[in-house]
């Protein structure tokens, strides 16, 4: 694929993008003296920043190359990520679950569901977390790599290295306060790249009409303008995206992913925790626009290069934005975009590397090396962004020969484990009854059963697997029904014990440290 060619002009707003972001990333870094500023940001974080920050911390460069791949093979149904696992779920997180997060004085989700149950859940989420953000630190990789060779020139371990640089040099210094406030910069530059994409390639093939024209002319394009699929569709059936999706999937991530959780915990105060959620909620209803459209766009226009999904070799998938920017924007407007594209990049590495250090320095490392100075564990999270960033780059070389796009990677990863976490948490959160027992009962079951499910993929192929959100659906059932069990089973907490951890019982008091 021919690489677009920068003019001076291009390369000028781009060399502005990352020397700005850079430049601010790092005179942010002054106040940072403690772990609990490099990991909370000292609480100072005002809620518009947090809300600009939560949205690309959803929405990054895995997504514009992932959806635009998935809104080529199977059209506005991929909006649904964004209409029903997003608009609810966050509005569940901000009113519901966040305040006993904020409460309880967590750093981390696992933090909290060791208080609720016992040091085994904590760290067994911990670690399978940990995981997790090594494997979407490498989606971020695989997607930057792609576009990067086809706006730049430049080859996988080029873009691996710059992009590493760029992230690693504020996220390491400047902590949670550099990551949301550069993020709420990357905010902006992404929404006005993603527009000039989605106006610019509706004038290329003639509009809305147009492009259904074109697309509709297909012969396997039946439901590329619909919302909701039969229930026979392979990929996306809409009993899987109401259950999987909107009960399951969207509600995980917007209440337990640790990269979303930690900004909303670094506001000044429970007010301003809600208030980002409501804005972030408010900014994603455009955004479903801007990543699937492209998709579409893309099928209309290059059709006769890319064919049908079908028979796409790996990584075929990731080709369609780069496609986009290349053959579409002129000198100026290219410019911007590769600035937008190098914002999602930066905004998705830095949220989820902040995210993974703080989570394995305060569940993981400060419980088995006790007594430490602050120092000490404020050098440990530094070190570990330059970790998670190695381990990302070990991960982005098996992913792109299993996984049809990054998109479904991230999602496939995330039914490992997002079924069981819902379950334990609405369970925590809303009874007094569950136990430790039963929280350990149904993480196996949870856990084992995305297992089983997701093996089908990895041993015959992406074609034989089972639907990602069929996998969420099945191995929430499965935890939620494995705790529940054991949890009548064996003998509940006393309350005194579930205090300020259970919704019923709260403390009615904010943490002071």
């Amino acid at each position: 694929m021919d690489s677009a060619r920068l003019q001076p002009l291009d390369m000028a707003l781009v060399a502005a993008y990352l020397i700005g972001v850079t430049v601010t990333g790092l005179w942010l870094t002054r106040g940072v003296k403690t772990s609990r500023d490099y990991f909370l940001a000292g609480k100072t974080l005002p809620w518009w920043a947090v809300g600009m920050s939560l949205v690309v911390s959803d929405i990054g460069a895995k997504d514009m190359v992932g959806l635009a791949a998935d809104g080529y093979r199977y059209g506005l149904v991929m909006m649904n990520f964004d209409f029903i696992g997003c608009a609810f779920p966050v509005l569940a997180a901000a009113f519901l679950f966040m305040p006993f997060l904020w409460i309880a004085g967590v750093y981390t989700v696992p933090e909290y569901l060791g208080r609720r149950y016992n040091a085994a859940v904590r760290t067994f989420f911990a670690l399978i977390w940990a995981l997790f953000m090594m494997g979407t630190v490498g989606t971020i990789l695989v997607s930057s790599a792609v576009m990067f060779e086809a706006l730049l020139g430049w080859n996988f371990w080029w873009s691996v290295g710059i992009t590493a640089i760029v992230v690693g040099l504020f996220t390491t210094t400047g902590g949670l306060k550099a990551v949301v406030l550069t993020d709420a910069i990357s905010c902006v530059v992404l929404i006005v790249g993603a527009s000039l994409i989605c106006i610019l390639g509706l004038h290329r093939v003639g509009g809305w009409e147009g492009l259904q024209a074109t697309i509709g002319s297909l012969d396997w394009t039946a439901h590329h303008f619909h919302l909701v699929l039969p229930a026979d569709h392979p990929a996306f059936p809409w009993p899987a995206v109401l259950l999987g999706l909107g009960f399951v999937l969207g509600p995980a991530y917007w209440i337990g992913n640790q990269a979303i959780v930690q900004r909303t915990l670094g506001a000044g105060s429970q007010n301003q925790a809600r208030a980002s959620f409501v804005f972030c909620a408010v900014l994603k209803l455009i955004f479903p626009v801007l990543l699937v459209l492209p998709g579409l766009i893309g099928l209309a226009l290059f059709y006769n290069e890319l064919g049908d999904p079908t028979g796409w070799d790996e990584g075929v998938g990731n080709r369609v934005l780069p496609l986009l920017v290349v053959n579409l924007l002129p000198t100026g407007v290219l410019g911007i975009v590769v600035g937008a594209f190098m914002a999602g990049v930066v905004a998705n590495l830095d949220s989820y590397i902040n995210s993974a250090s703080t989570l394995v320095v305060s569940d993981l490392y400060r419980p088995l090396v006790r007594g430490r100075t602050d120092a000490h564990y404020l050098r440990v999270g530094q070190a570990l962004v330059v970790v998670f960033l190695l381990a990302g780059v070990a991960f982005a070389r098996i992913i792109q020969p299993v996984f049809g796009s990054v998109f479904e990677a991230f999602q496939t990863f995330m039914t490992f484990f997002q079924g069981p976490l819902l379950a334990l948490l609405l369970l925590g959160m809303l009874t007094r009854r569950a136990t430790s027992a039963g929280a350990l009962a149904g993480m196996i079951l949870g856990v084992g059963t995305a297992v089983v499910l997701n093996s089908a993929r990895f041993l015959f192929g992406r074609d034989q697997g089972v639907s990602y959100l069929w996998v969420a659906w099945w191995s929430f059932v499965a935890a939620m029904g494995g705790a529940v069990v054991v949890s009548l089973l064996t003998r509940p907490y006393d309350e005194e014990r579930l205090r300020g951890l259970v919704c019923w019982v709260p403390t009615g008091e904010e943490p002071q440290s």
